[in-house]
C-alpha cells in the first residue's frame, strides 16, 4: 500500500519518453555518442561500438596466444637441444673427446659462434688437447667470474685477454661448486654470433643445467684418470 507521501513508480514508457526528448542523456553518461529511435523508443548504434571492442579484444588474445606458442616452441627447441648436447656428452669415450664435444660440438647444436671450457686446474688442462681447454689463474678466474655463478652480456676485456677472441656477447656458468675441486674452479663459456644473443634478460635454468651435465662429464672423466681428491 502506497502512502501519501511515496512517488509512483515510474514505468518503462515514462523512461523511454525521457530518453526520447533527452537525446544526449546517454552520451554524458557514457561518453558514447549513442542515437534514439524516437519511432518505436529503442537506443540504437550499440552494435559498431561493441563490434569494435570484441575485434580489439580477439586481436589482444590473439597476439597473446601467439607470444604463448612462439614462447613454448622456443623452450621446446632449446630442450631439444640440452638432450643432444647430453646425448653427445654421454658418448665422449674420454677427456680429450669431452673436450673436444664442448669446443666443436656445442657450436652448432647451440647455434653459438664458439664454446670453451675455462680452468684453473692444471688437472683438467693435462686431460685435454691445448687448443680445446683453456688454462687461466685462480685469479684470472674470479676476474672472468666477478664471483657470479651465471653472467651473461658483452664479454669484459679480461675474458677476451684470456679466450684471445672478442665475441659479440657471451654467457659464462661456472660448474658446480660442489663436484671435484678441478671442476669446481672451472667455467663454461658460449659465445653467441650478436650482442643480442647473451643478454641478462635472457637468464634461464638451461644454462645452468648445460653447466651441471658438463661438469657431471668432467668429474667422471677426473675418476677414470684415476684423480684421488676431495669429491
Amino acid at each position: 500500500m502506497m502512502t501519501g507521501n511515496e512517488d509512483p513508480p515510474i514505468t518503462a514508457d515514462q523512461v523511454l519518453q525521457f530518453l526520447s526528448e533527452n537525446p544526449d542523456f546517454l552520451h554524458r553518461l557514457t561518453g558514447k555518442n549513442l542515437a534514439i529511435d524516437a519511432a518505436d523508443g529503442k537506443i540504437v548504434d550499440l552494435t559498431p561500438a561493441i563490434a569494435k571492442r570484441a575485434r580489439n579484444e580477439a586481436r589482444r588474445m590473439g597476439q597473446q596466444n601467439q607470444s604463448i606458442f612462439k614462447l613454448a616452441a622456443e623452450n621446446m627447441v632449446n630442450w631439444q637441444r640440452l638432450h643432444h648436447a647430453a646425448l653427445a656428452l654421454l658418448a665422449a669415450g674420454d677427456a680429450q673427446h669431452l673436450f673436444h664435444v664442448v669446443a666443436a660440438q656445442f657450436p652448432p647444436i647451440f647455434d653459438l659462434s664458439s664454446s670453451h671450457l675455462i680452468t684453473a686446474s692444471p688437472a683438467l688442462h693435462g686431460m685435454a688437447c691445448k687448443q680445446e681447454a683453456t688454462l687461466c689463474t685462480p685469479e684470472e678466474l674470479q676476474t672472468i667470474t666477478s664471483g657470479k655463478s651465471l653472467s651473461l652480456g658483452q664479454p669484459s676485456k679480461n675474458l677476451c685477454k684470456v679466450l684471445n677472441i672478442t665475441p659479440a656477447s657471451v654467457a659464462i656458468i661456472s660448474l658446480p661448486d660442489r663436484l671435484a675441486e678441478p671442476v669446481a674452479n672451472s667455467v663454461l663459456v658460449l659465445c653467441g654470433h650478436a650482442k643480442s644473443s647473451f643478454t641478462p634478460d635472457l637468464a634461464n635454468d638451461l644454462l645452468v643445467l648445460l653447466a651441471e651435465l658438463v661438469g657431471v662429464a668432467l668429474t667422471a672423466q677426473l675418476e677414470k684418470h684415476g684423480w684421488s681428491g676431495r669429491l
